[in-house]
């Protein structure tokens, strides 16, 4: 996911936000939030209404392209130990474990304080206090890539081997994973199973968390471009239920300003990160499970979905998003055929006819513009504004996924 800020954004944010010049320091942000976070957490779900949320403003949405990783960036069918979900149906409060790269503790000593000390805590403290969920038992222990990006699997058993040798480092996107959360390297080099572990052998794993998440300073290739703050994704998924357990975070370290004023709407911009790690993609749509934890879209022997090449995403089924041509009317009593997508899981088909008051309503558009970056991972802007999408954000947070355990979206 990247977030930009350019001179466009009074008109595009609404509410008197603005920005000018390039870089920090220059920069004005005066929203204490987006609506964009709202919309994210109507389709995660697990917000409460509650007085220790913090608020959220109601202007437009930033701009924003969240990049889907690539199929050779996600590890699938992470196998945890004793990862089973808990049978009581008690809800508990998310768990994020937040790990920070070397390049966090190279910065200079006030951004360093900004991102350790405040911007990240205190994302993380929200979005834990939002989400509830039902506690998966064990620990996380993620797997390895492999050199070539080509591994097996062998039948019963729930491990990947990598066809030669595993790669020196594993990453999540830009940041190196530590040796002490990832499993015991496996690998197939030719002949008769079976073939076995090398390397160090399984270490503790990272204990009483739901989700770790990487975060990174790095100076990378996409930092390069103009105005980008910061990306972030998932990148290894559990095997039970498909849900993200790893993401990165990544703040390009000449746009991290310290800038007293300028806080609120870093902190925004991290909460929007962290979301997009969590999983709000185009990219995990047909990993969706419905309320039983059964898939809705249709998978493979492997276990995996189809695989869409054009689109350089796994496709999902009509079961979650579904394609609909609409007629509008426009100027001198034209009509005009208007395709869109809607998220058509049961809980929000259920929230949007609440909300709307229209009972025969199909769905919730998702935005149709912008690219691959903005259509799909977003909810369509036009339908969604001000008191309006308050209302709206209310009625669903309070009721959508309270299961993180299975899926967080296995209720949608």
């Amino acid at each position: 996911m990247v977030t930009t800020l350019g001179r466009k954004m009074a008109a595009e944010w609404g509410g008197g936000a603005g920005y000018s010049g390039s870089g920090p320091g220059r920069s004005r942000w005066r929203w204490s939030g987006s609506l964009w976070v709202r919309s994210v957490f109507l389709l995660l779900g697990g917000l409460r209404a509650s007085a220790t949320s913090t608020p959220v403003s109601l202007g437009s949405s930033p701009p924003c392209r969240h990049h889907v990783p690539s199929d050779t960036e996600v590890i699938n069918k992470v196998h945890l130990k004793a990862n089973h979900v808990v049978k009581r149906d008690v809800d508990e409060h998310l768990r994020i474990k937040t790990v920070y790269d070397k390049s966090v503790e190279e910065l200079l000593p006030e951004k360093k304080n900004l991102v350790k000390n405040k911007l990240f805590p205190q994302a993380i403290s929200y979005l834990e206090k939002t989400f509830q969920v039902r506690r998966p038992a064990g620990t996380i222990l993620l797997s390895r890539q492999c050199a070539t990006n080509q591994y097996l699997r062998k039948e019963n058993d729930p491990h990947r081997y990598c066809t030669g040798e595993c790669a020196v480092h594993t990453k999540c996107g830009p940041v190196i994973v530590p040796e002490e959360h990832l499993q015991q390297c496996r690998v197939y080099r030719g002949g008769k199973w079976p073939h076995g572990a090398a390397g160090a052998p399984d270490q503790e794993g990272i204990p009483d968390a739901d989700f770790v998440l990487y975060v990174g300073a790095l100076a990378t290739e996409r930092c390069s471009r103009e105005n980008i703050i910061s990306y972030a994704a998932y990148c290894q998924q559990e095997a039970n239920m498909d849900r993200p357990i790893a993401g990165y975070a990544n703040l390009c370290p000449n746009m991290i300003s310290t800038q007293p004023q300028e806080f609120i709407g870093m902190l925004s911009t991290v909460k929007h990160e962290i979301i997009h790690a969590l999983g709000f993609s185009a990219g995990l749509f047909a990993f969706y499970h419905d309320k039983d934890g059964n898939p809705l879209t249709s998978r493979f022997a492997d276990g995996l979905p189809p695989f869409n090449y054009s689109l350089g995403l796994y496709q999902w089924s009509d079961k979650v998003v579904r394609k609909v041509e609409r007629l509008w009317d426009v100027r001198d009593n034209k009509v005009v055929p208007h395709t869109v997508y809607l998220l058509v899981t049961p809980r929000v088909v259920e929230e949007a006819r609440k909300h709307f008051n229209c009972p025969v309503l199909e769905g919730m558009e998702l935005e149709n513009q912008g690219g691959m970056g903005t259509e799909l991972n977003h909810w369509e802007k036009r339908l969604l504004e001000v008191s309006s999408f308050l209302n709206f954000t209310r009625l669903y947070l309070m009721k959508v996924i309270h299961n993180y355990g299975k899926s967080y979206s296995n209720r949608l």
